[in-house]
Formats: C-alpha cells, sequence, structure tokens
C-alpha cells in the first residue's frame, strides 16, 4: 500500500512540474493545445512555436529559431506527435511536421545551408532557407539528420542514424548516409 502511494505521490508531482512548465511556455507565447506532455525543453523564441493535441515532447528538446523577426518562419508539430529526448529543431524558414508522426531521440533538422563558392571564406558565404515537412504517420529513427528543403511522405519510415538530404515519397522505407531507398511499406 504504501509503495503505491508513493508512487502515485510521485506521479502527481511529476503531473504538477509539467503543467507548471507548460504554463511557463505558454506565458512566452508558446501555442500548446490539449494534453501535451512537456519535457524540460529549452526553446529560445516560444511565440514561433506550436505544438498540437497530444504532444509528447521529452526532456532536452532544443526548438531554435534563428530568424524570429521575419515573420515567415516557425516550427510546427501537429496532433499526437513524439518527440524523443534531445531532438534539435534549427528553424530559419519553417519546419512542419504532421500529425501522428513518431520523432526517435537525437533526431536533428535543419533547414538552412550555406552556398559553396570557390575564393570565398565559408563564413562569408551567403546562406539558403528551405524549409522541412513530414507528411503524417511518418517515423524517424534515432540519430537522424533531415536537412533543408527535404518532404519526407506520408507513412514513411527513416532508418536509425539516416541523413536525409532529398524529399521521400509516401509509404516508402530509407535508410543510409545519406539516405537512399530500401523498399515500400
Amino acid at each position: 500500500m504504501k509503495k503505491h502511494f508513493l508512487a502515485l505521490l510521485r506521479h502527481k508531482s511529476l503531473s504538477l512540474r509539467e503543467s507548471l512548465r507548460i504554463v511557463y511556455y505558454k506565458s512566452l507565447g508558446l501555442s500548446v493545445n490539449g494534453n501535451v506532455k512537456l519535457g524540460k525543453i529549452r526553446c529560445n523564441w516560444p511565440n514561433n512555436v506550436k505544438l498540437g493535441n497530444n504532444c509528447d515532447i521529452e526532456d532536452g528538446v532544443l526548438f531554435k529559431i534563428t530568424q524570429p523577426f521575419s515573420g515567415l518562419n516557425y516550427i510546427q508539430l501537429g496532433d499526437n506527435v513524439f518527440v524523443g529526448a534531445d531532438c534539435q529543431f534549427n528553424s530559419s524558414t519553417q519546419i512542419i511536421v504532421g500529425n501522428d508522426c513518431l520523432i526517435a531521440s537525437n533526431t536533428t533538422f535543419v533547414d538552412t545551408g550555406h552556398e559553396n563558392v570557390l575564393g570565398t571564406l565559408i563564413n562569408k558565404q551567403p546562406c539558403n532557407f528551405e524549409k522541412i515537412v513530414l507528411g503524417e504517420d511518418v517515423w524517424i529513427g534515432t540519430h537522424c539528420s533531415i536537412l533543408k528543403g527535404v518532404t519526407i511522405g506520408n507513412g514513411s519510415i527513416i532508418g536509425a542514424g539516416s541523413v536525409v538530404n532529398k524529399s521521400i515519397p509516401a509509404n516508402q522505407i530509407w535508410a543510409g548516409v545519406p539516405a537512399r531507398f530500401i523498399r515500400n511499406r
């Protein structure tokens, strides 16, 4: 009986901390729909991040907006999205995740790239930005990198450790560095 009571008490205190975290980020402008589980996240511009219903965001997730005043860039997660621990969303334009997606831990999204002009210092070269879009029911394995301009179609699966640098059609499985077609789902 005592063990059950302590477990219940611990669960309630975690729920309270999570609720306070949601209230805090909402006060900073984070758009949170109903029933969101929010771990210890980092978010530099909460008003540019939108979380759908029933999202589960684990500890260590980073939502980083690099051009907050452009009015065009944001990070949007649909309903029923799971984001594993220590994922990074680095957005200079838009990162859009559809409904019912699973994103495993340590996955990185980067919608920015540099030009490659010989004779110009790398840090002086212009950046280019292209949005990233995940369709619905997409599963991204652990330690993946999703790069600028990528659209991943509905129902697709990306294998662990993959680097996705081109768009992927619906209902396909891709894996590797760079990611390549494995088979249809």
